[in-house]
């Protein structure tokens, strides 16, 4: 399987596998395209509440702007993750 790596989505791998949802770099894109397949074809995730793109799109627009990082909450979210 081949694709294009750029520091954006090498960034986003690493992450994944650092927390613990994925143990390499083929498991992480496997879930991404599993998770896209998904949504593209109506099929939410198990216990989502969305079924389809659209209404995922809304779901995220309704969250709400981002919460700004600090350096309290950085800690808390990844304080337990050796570097």
């Amino acid at each position: 399987m081949g694709y294009t790596q750029t520091d954006y989505y090498e960034k986003i791998i690493q992450r994944q596998i650092r927390a613990g949802r994925a143990s390499n770099k083929s498991e992480v894109i496997h879930q991404a395209l599993a998770l896209l397949d998904a949504v593209t074809q109506g099929r939410g995730p198990v216990g989502a509440s969305f079924s389809n793109a659209d209404e995922l799109e809304a779901l995220l627009l309704q969250a709400g702007p981002a919460t700004a990082m600090t350096a309290e909450r950085k800690a808390r979210i990844y304080g337990h993750l050796k570097r």
